[in-house]
């Protein structure tokens, strides 16, 4: 059983991060950082990783757990939280396999209610793109035989 100071929840706190832009390269795996100032313990809050649609998270953690069934598909087995470090205020995202994607703006929001704060974070994706892969082949001439009779001339 996780327990938590329920006096921290009727803190104020801010989320933070030490860099407003990441970049990372296809493939990599990357972490977005971000944590809560005063340090204090995030353990029985809501922190929701989101990017365009706050309602289809990246990654949602509720009620003490993490929840998978509600995340973004393309996301899922590919991001999670440092569970261990929530006490300390450590909300950051990983993000495994970093595709291209993935690029664009994050938002982290920790709520824990009464009191909410978020913090964006862009991600640059650099290195190969995957392009589509097209194959040519070129057909051998086609002929027409056509049967000439001897001082015949053949119209094109």
């Amino acid at each position: 059983i996780r327990q938590f100071n329920v006096e921290t929840q009727f803190q104020r706190f801010q989320v933070v991060s030490p860099s407003s832009t990441l970049r990372a390269l296809v493939g990599e795996d990357v972490t977005l950082p971000a944590s809560l100032s005063p340090a204090i313990n995030a353990q029985g809050f809501e922190v929701r990783w989101f990017r365009d649609d706050f309602d289809s998270p990246v990654l949602l953690y509720h009620n003490l757990q993490i929840r998978p069934e509600l995340q973004i598909q393309s996301y899922k087995g590919r991001t999670a939280l440092f569970l261990e470090e929530l006490a300390s205020g450590n909300v950051s995202l990983r993000l495994q396999d970093v595709r291209a994607s993935d690029r664009g703006l994050y938002r982290c929001f920790v709520d824990s209610v009464p009191w909410n704060e978020e913090a964006d974070i862009t991600l640059k994706v650099e290195g190969h793109f995957e392009l589509p892969f097209f194959v040519f082949h070129s057909l051998p001439s086609l002929c027409n035989v056509m049967p000439q009779r001897p001082g015949q001339t053949v119209q094109p």
